[in-house]
């Protein structure tokens, strides 16, 4: 009886881990106003359900806190606004575990890319995890992701050095356990990339925008190309979960944002999670300093099938 009980639950686990992630649109996207002169080039959002908050963060180094947030059209009562802090980061993405009350977050300037870590995403004692230069122009690192367990994935926008290439079709994820070891091992897992054959100049390569746990093992991915003689975003979102023995990714389409999204898809850069419960997807675009078809602080709300 015992291991007849057992197998039940192995397999029910098993299913329930493997479950298809499929997302559907119901009409819930906004403009963000600019509650703040300085809420622009948003690329980076993490969601902390048990506190309410909701850290925006830019690539020019601000690092904004909303608080009491019910719905995205909340995000333009000023009053909920309660943090405009500037930092030394120019920010890519950002990530918060609760567990161990520490922040992730990645950096890129000119020349080189980093991820680091905090008890704050301004604390001057932070540790640099990982640091290079840029492997390709305005291609560093991109998409972080905290499984339940604490694990680390870390994604890059267009693949590390010597994978930045229109003919190198998968790039390299790395998968920290336990990102926060005094010597944490990095495990590498290949990633099947969507380059942009139909864009121009570095867009060619395409874009990993955000990354984020679907659960202990499985992450989304955010995938974006932008045709400028269109002036056309291309995103779809895919789940990617890993096999162990080969170190690969497979990933399957979740969301369509040309087929399934009703409005013009934008400059999409960041998402997070809404709920602890992982029903509702929050994305955010950056407006890249400027406002126009594609450009702005578009928010769009997914919600899990």
């Amino acid at each position: 009886m015992r291991i007849l009980f057992l197998l039940a639950f192995s397999l029910t686990a098993r299913f329930a881990s493997g479950q298809r992630i499929e997302f559907t649109f119901e009409g819930d996207s906004t403009t963000i106003p600019l509650v703040s002169d300085s809420l622009r080039g948003i690329s980076g959002l993490e969601i902390v359900p048990t506190t309410g908050e909701w850290h925006f963060v830019s690539d020019r180094g601000w690092h904004f806190i909303f608080k009491n947030i019910r719905n995205i059209r909340d995000l333009g009562d000023k009053s909920r606004l309660k943090l405009a802090q500037k930092t030394p980061f120019w920010f890519e993405g950002v990530r918060y575990n609760a567990q161990a009350t520490t922040y992730f977050w990645t950096d890129e300037h000119e020349f080189t890319t980093s991820l680091l870590y905090g008890k704050s995403i301004s604390d001057t004692a932070n540790k640099v995890l990982l640091k290079m230069p840029l492997p390709g122009p305005n291609k560093g690192l991109e998409g972080i992701a905290l499984t339940s367990s604490g694990a680390l994935w870390v994604a890059p926008e267009a693949g590390w050095e010597g994978e930045t290439r229109m003919n190198q079709d998968t790039i390299t994820f790395f998968r920290y356990p336990d990102p926060l070891s005094p010597d944490p091992v990095i495990e590498r897992y290949k990633y099947p990339i969507n380059r942009c054959p139909f864009t121009q100049g570095e867009e060619l390569l395409g874009g990993i925008s955000e990354i984020v746990a679907v659960d202990d093992k499985r992450v989304l991915v955010l995938e974006r190309c932008y045709d400028a003689g269109k002036k056309q975003v291309t995103a779809n979102l895919y789940v990617a979960t890993p096999d162990e023995a080969t170190h690969t990714l497979t990933k399957e389409l979740a969301f369509d944002f040309t087929r399934q999204f009703s409005g013009i898809t934008c400059n999409l850069e960041a998402m997070a999670w809404a709920d602890e419960a992982k029903q509702t997807l929050v994305l955010v675009a950056d407006d890249n300093f400027r406002r126009n078809r594609t450009l702005r602080n578009q928010v769009i709300v997914l919600h899990r099938r």
